[in-house]
């Protein structure tokens, strides 16, 4: 029998519907094959060191932020390989050093963009093609890297996105080149670098361009690269991932941008609704189930927004000034978002991390909780939800496992310790292993035999 929280999950399953071309094994896209975080997986470790439950470690050419991705019995990740290339700096160094802002350097000698295929027995790299190469035309941000964008696959295709260049590929399981698009390269506000990443559902690629210049969100054939439908927005820049979801029977793609949030027909790309009024743009994506959408999203000088949007609204959402309720709006509240990592749901619960961990009631916007974070840093990649576990990775790779629910209990802490390397990937499941991805190199966590 599932657990409450179990049969909860399963519900979620059914409701976002597994993809035809994904197998239960598989960890296709940006936070799982659902886009939201969460594994059925039992046998994944809660606690481990070197010596302990470590499969094995591989050293990765270059550097990336994308997090590792799982297709039929292969793991697909992505990296910018530079010459001489200074590794990404930490938070501290980085994002809260006010000097680094809008004063990229953009590399001298040609960046190599590059898709590697590695084998999760042992970590080996099978391959490793170079699909675009040549300088920047922007730089990006001392905490960013130039392949921060992550991949998803179907049953035999491989597509990536490079926001630096703005090539999009398809590859086929040994790395051959299907089809390619040229967007350009995409201007970021201070020269943060891109992050948004493609998502894959059924037969279509979805793609998210949101920068300083444009704004749009397109529909392509997976299969040929070519456009069904394009949806042009205000611009402004977002890192945000576009999330489908199935608005009371109607599939819809939410794409978060500067200002506001918007729901577009899956089908033909027109709009259905729009909640604006934000003062801010989004660093993470949303995430929604059965009931709704909620996000937090936060930026220096913003009001730190966090909302809930109720299932079968149209129109205009947007709250009047001084409301933080209607029919379509369960609850909003400012001083609440999230910074970087996506938040998760549980069950009734809707989690955000950072240095701080905080859980609500999705439905009624009541605090629960609010934690800070042990281990002395923050977490940057988004949480897993395993089970009725948590899994939080900071940026100096130590792993916090939280009990779901509505008190805060950390059941397990692991670290690598590795000081030297940074770890703001978001992790991902093969199985039942856990692949975690430094600024140096990916992890395998993998339970004994028979435990």
């Amino acid at each position: 029998m599932f657990s409450l929280p179990l049969r909860r999950l399963a519900c979620g399953l059914l409701f976002f519907g597994l993809h035809a071309s994904a197998s239960a094994d598989d960890w296709n896209q940006f936070r799982g094959g659902q886009a939201q975080g969460i594994t059925a997986a039992s046998r994944t470790p809660t606690q481990w060191s070197r010596s302990t439950s470590l499969a094995w470690r591989t050293a990765i050419p270059g550097a990336g932020w994308s997090q590792p991705i799982v297709s039929g019995g292969k793991i697909f990740l992505t990296t910018a390989v530079v010459p001489d290339g200074a590794r990404p700096k930490g938070m501290t160094w980085g994002v809260m050093d006010t000097t680094t802002w809008g004063r990229a350097k953009i590399p001298e000698a040609p960046v190599q963009w590059r898709v590697l295929a590695v084998n999760p027995a042992d970590g080996s790299i099978e391959w490793s093609r170079t699909v675009v190469e040549g300088k920047p035309k922007y730089g990006t941000h001392a905490s960013n890297t130039y392949a921060t964008e992550t991949p998803c696959a179907s049953a035999d295709t491989i597509y990536a996105f490079f926001g630096a260049t703005g090539t999009l590929v398809a590859l086929d399981r040994a790395g051959t080149e299907r089809w390619r698009r040229e967007f350009g390269p995409q201007p970021i506000q201070n020269q943060f670098g891109t992050g948004s990443s493609p998502v894959l559902h059924g037969d279509r690629l979805l793609l998210q361009l949101y920068n300083d210049e444009s704004a749009q969100l397109l529909c392509l054939d997976a299969a040929t690269g070519k456009d069904l439908w394009v949806a042009p927005r205000s611009k402004g820049t977002s890192w945000a991932t576009p999330v489908v979801w199935n608005n009371a029977g109607t599939p819809e793609v939410i794409g978060a941008g500067q200002g506001m949030v918007i729901g577009y027909a899956l089908s033909d790309g027109s709009e259905r609704w729009r909640y604006g009024g934000l003062d801010t743009s989004f660093a993470c994506s949303v995430v929604a189930d059965e009931q709704g959408v909620y996000f937090g999203t936060s930026s220096p000088g913003s009001k730190a927004p966090a909302c809930a949007i109720a299932a079968g609204h149209t129109g205009d959402l947007t709250l009047p000034k001084g409301e933080s309720s209607s029919p379509a709006i369960r609850w909003s509240r400012g001083k609440s978002g999230a910074g970087m990592p996506s938040p998760v749901i549980v069950g009734d619960l809707l989690y955000f991390f950072g240095s701080t961990a905080v859980c609500y009631d999705k439905l009624t916007g009541a605090e629960k909780y609010r934690k800070r974070m042990p281990g002395g840093s923050q977490a940057v990649g988004c949480p897993l939800v395993v089970g009725n576990r948590i899994y939080v990775v900071n940026e100096l790779g130590k792993t916090f496992v939280l009990e779901a629910g509505p008190e805060f209990k950390v059941l397990a802490e692991s670290s690598f310790d590795a000081d030297d390397e940074y770890f703001w990937a978001t992790p991902a499941i093969s199985g039942e292993d856990l692949l975690i991805r430094s600024s140096d190199a990916l992890y395998c966590v993998r339970a004994a035999p028979g435990a």
